[in-house]
This record gives structure tokens, C-alpha cells and sequence, in this order.
């Protein structure tokens, strides 16, 4: 709601009531938004929910629901599309938590299946890859590397971080500002920016789950290695070899537990590595 300024003009990025934005000062759209909808309440639209489960399977791209009926913000992101305006997408990951993702463009608008198709620089479809289109224009002004580092793991993370509530799978901490979403299997081994390949936790957990000083088995047990076993140096390090064969805290959801596939594949390496 604070925005930004414009020759004087106060200028909102969103709407809270709108999932389609266009300030009065503008003819297209800037932004749309995703939201979770809260425990109880109704999903009036088809891209409510996982991420991951709303894009299109014959082109990859992001799909996302038209307001409904004659709404006259449709004709805002119509219009963005025609222009090739980038927009902002807010995507909610949990009620009231929005990640936002920053270029995307409208490729398809399909008023008959009511919903557009976005694009963003980490797509491959064939219609990224036409000269002078979208991939053309993103590559003048941003490198992949950084978008895919803000569409991609920004996304997994906070969706990983929201699925265990915001605390540490280990310690159960809360501390938002100390917390990460953490990969089971790393992304250059080509694990998944999936949820069930990720945990929340600590920065100190983390560190100690990428250098296999705790590991997790396919049974969600906690495991130490022997390496910090004779180490004695105060409550922070005795409080990590107490987490030796206790459970990992779970998300609510089972949809959100760590993949078995995955623990399976990280717990080979820790033995491997641990001693």
C-alpha cells in the first residue's frame, strides 16, 4: 500500500480487493495477484493454491484466472498484453504472505477458457524463443542467472518456509529473519524446486545439513554425525548432537512432507560423508 511516486502522484503496486490491478493513472494493468485463501473460505478461482500446479502442460507457461464476468480489469491485462507492459505477479503463499515476481508478460489471452498465460524469463517455451519477443527484451536488461534466482528459489523458498509455519523442521525456532528454505537435494544435482524437496530451517542447520554434520533418513530421523560427537563446546553445540535420532517437525499438510525419494538420496551421501 505504500507504493510509489510518479511526478507528484501516489501510485499503489496493488489492490486488496482486486486480484487484477490497474491504478487510475494507467490504461493497462501493473500488477495481479494470487491469493491462499484463509481456512473456511471458499476458492473462487482455479490458480488458488500450489504454485507449481498451475502451470499449463503443453507450454509451461503460468496460468492465471480473468476476474469473472464482464470485470473491466480483464480488458487492463488484455491490454498489457497487446503492449508486451511487464507486470508484477504477487504470489500468495500463505494467507496474507505474497511473493512477488518481477518481469512477467501476458502471452496468451483466452477470454473463452478464462484465464491468460504468463511468461516469465525462466521459460523455455517455443514463444520465448522467437526473435524480437519477450526472451529479446528480458535479455537486455537482466541476466537469467539473476531472474531465475528471484522467480525460481525466491519461490521455493517461501513456500517451503510457509509450509512448516515459519519454524526450524530442527530447533522449531520462529524467527523469521534467521530462517531458510533449504533444497534435500541441491539444485546443481538437479533436485526439484519442488516442496517436497525442501525443509525449513535455521541458517545454523543449514549450514550443518549441507556439510553432513546432520542428516535426515527416509524416516524423518534426525541423525548427528559422529564428527561433532566428541566436540564439547557449550549449550548451542549440545543442543545440535541432542537432535540425534529425534523426529523432524513435519508440516501440517502430508502433501508437504519431504519427499522419501529425496531424503533417500541425500542420506546415502551424508553416510558417505559424515565421518
Amino acid at each position: 500500500m505504500r507504493g510509489f511516486y510518479v511526478q507528484g502522484e501516489h501510485i499503489l503496486y496493488a489492490n486488496r480487493a482486486k486480484g487484477i490491478f490497474k491504478p487510475r493513472q494507467m490504461s493497462a494493468a501493473l500488477s495481479i495477484k494470487t491469493t491462499v485463501p484463509r481456512v473456511g473460505r471458499l476458492s473462487w478461482y482455479n490458480d488458488q493454491g500450489i504454485f507449481v500446479e498451475n502451470l499449463d502442460q503443453e507450454t509451461g507457461l503460468l496460468r492465471y484466472d480473468l476476474a469473472r464476468g464482464d470485470d473491466p480489469t480483464n480488458k487492463a491485462l488484455l491490454l498489457a498484453m497487446q503492449r508486451n507492459a511487464p507486470l508484477i505477479y504477487f504470489v500468495g503463499h500463505s494467507p496474507g504472505y505474497y511473493q512477488a515476481v518481477f518481469p512477467v508478460w501476458v502471452c496468451t489471452y483466452n477470454q473463452e477458457y478464462g484465464h491468460v498465460l504468463l511468461a516469465t524469463s525462466v521459460s523455455d517455451s517455443d514463444y520465448l524463443q522467437q526473435p524480437g519477443t519477450i526472451r529479446e527484451k528480458v535479455e537486455r536488461s537482466y541476466s537469467t542467472a539473476t531472474v531465475r534466482v528471484r522467480n525460481h528459489q525466491a519461490w521455493f523458498s517461501i513456500r517451503t518456509k510457509a509450509a512448516y509455519l515459519w519454524r526450524c523442521a530442527f530447533s522449531g525456532l520462529p524467527v523469521r529473519d534467521l530462517l531458510v528454505g533449504a533444497h534435500i537435494v541441491p539444485d546443481k544435482e538437479g533436485g526439484p524446486a519442488s516442496i517436497k524437496n525442501g525443509i525449513c530451517m535455521s541458517a545454523l542447520h543449514h549450514v550443518a545439513f549441507d556439510t553432513y554434520l546432520i542428516g535426515i533418513d527416509p524416516e524423518y530421523r534426525v541423525h548427528v554425525s559422529p564428527r561433532l560427537s566428541e566436540q564439547k563446546d557449550g549449550q548451542l553445540l549440545a543442543n545440535l548432537k541432542g537432535l540425534n535420532g529425534t523426529p523432524l517437525r513435519l508440516p501440517m499438510r502430508e502433501d508437504d512432507w519431504p519427499g522419501k525419494d529425496f531424503l533417500d538420496y541425500r542420506f546415502k551421501q551424508y553416510q558417505e560423508r559424515s565421518m
